[in-house]
């Protein structure tokens, strides 16, 4: 069936039958628009709500995450229910960062990357984890481009799609990764959601499984939407795909039909800085104090408290802030003893981009990390310009905390 609009139009003339003029319309691409602007819309009020419930259980799994290490110290006897409960928070914690990535998309520490070496890393998991009926087939363009990108979250949006083209197959099939660069014109870019015309590097999963019914396709990046059970799935894995293609400035297109299989083609711009290649994020190294003063600020009590603990157990000499206006308070009656911040983002009466702000014309060396689980990139600029280049994203543990202190201090 092809959804058409018929005009018609009555005419009458002197000595002439009347008549009827019928102009009938193919409209197929403007309701696809529409779909498309509905979603958008849709899709934007979704990560408003998520981001602030993902906001709020961020400050509720936070002080779990680090009491828990204190409490696996203490007692050493419950460390087997101990790691449950870590489990636990962790998995909560991972559930809160794919709604961000989804509501707002995520700043992360962007490198140049081979497209290629992506699929290696990637065709090594397959090969070791996917059923042995699953063929896999890889083809990459000769000399494409670089990409400046999160290497964690490109893998991982990579590594998604891989994993819901192995449930579409569930009697084997081909797994195809494809890499090549594409010239997207502006006729070709008008079809596609947030497509932008210039050079792109496209990324594409190919399988040849059970396809998408055409009633879903337009709800698959909603999230929490999903069609396998409940313990396979949570439903964030392709709204968290597109959250990440979003804030790597690119866009998604999506190819099904029933019975013949899917395509997710991602498209990304090719890396013009010409920075040096890396794959791996570097480890940090475990940190102790030697009784400096931090200056922790956050706006909720279970978590100053926890990290109040957390910090004199680091051998670090704590000092606790509320908000914004009485880190300013603190740092300025402790401005001679004080070694570094932590403050948080998100907070009433005075929020951290403000306190840095501020603090910056009393204290304008002190390193300062900031601390929060969202981050836009408008924002991100604007604290580097403030001098503060570290983030420690919320929920956090002891380890991340001291190495997040370790930086400051170096």
């Amino acid at each position: 069936r092809i959804p058409v609009e018929i005009n018609l139009q009555y005419i009458t003339a002197a000595g002439e039958p009347p008549c009827f003029i019928a102009i009938v319309r193919d409209i197929t691409e403007r309701i696809k628009i529409e779909k498309q602007a509905s979603r958008s819309q849709r899709l934007e009020s979704l990560g408003t709500l998520a981001g602030g419930v993902a906001h709020d259980l961020n400050n509720a799994l936070a002080p779990i995450l680090m009491g828990v290490e204190l409490l696996k110290l203490q007692y050493p006897k419950e460390s087997k229910i101990l790691d449950l409960f870590e489990y636990s928070a962790r998995r909560g914690a991972d559930m809160v960062r794919q709604l961000l990535t989804f509501a707002r998309g995520t700043v992360g520490e962007r490198v140049s990357l081979q497209p290629v070496q992506l699929f290696k890393e990637l065709q090594t998991l397959i090969q070791g984890s996917f059923p042995k009926n699953i063929q896999l087939v890889v083809k990459c363009d000769p000399n494409l481009p670089t990409i400046l990108g999160d290497a964690t979250q490109l893998h991982q949006i990579l590594l998604n799609l891989c994993v819901n083209a192995r449930d579409a197959m569930p009697h084997g099939g081909i797994l195809t990764l494809e890499a090549q660069c594409m010239e997207v014109d502006t006729a070709y870019a008008s079809f596609i959601q947030d497509a932008k015309p210039g050079t792109y590097v496209v990324l594409r999963v190919r399988d040849t499984g059970t396809g998408i019914p055409p009633e879903i396709l337009d709800r698959i990046f909603d999230p929490f939407f999903t069609t396998k059970n409940p313990e396979q799935g949570t439903g964030l894995g392709l709204s968290t795909v597109m959250g990440i293609v979003k804030g790597h400035r690119g866009f998604l297109q999506v190819y099904s039909q029933p019975a013949q299989g899917s395509t997710f083609a991602v498209y990304l711009p090719p890396d013009h800085t010409g920075g040096d290649t890396e794959l791996v994020p570097k480890a940090g190294v475990e940190f102790r104090g030697r009784g400096e003063m931090i200056l922790f600020v956050d706006d909720e009590a279970a978590v100053r408290e926890m990290a109040r603990a957390v910090l004199e157990r680091l051998n670090f000499q704590s000092l606790i802030a509320t908000d914004g206006a009485d880190g300013l308070m603190q740092a300025t009656e402790y401005r001679a003893e004080l070694r570094a911040i932590v403050t948080d983002l998100h907070m009433p009466h005075m929020d951290g981009l403000v306190f840095v702000r501020a603090l910056r014309r009393m204290l304008p060396d002190i390193p300062v990390v900031v601390a929060s689980g969202r981050m836009e990139e408008a924002m991100a600029a604007e604290f580097q310009s403030l001098g503060v280049v570290n983030r420690l994203d919320k929920p956090f543990t002891e380890f991340q905390l001291a190495e997040a202190l370790r930086t400051l201090l170096a």
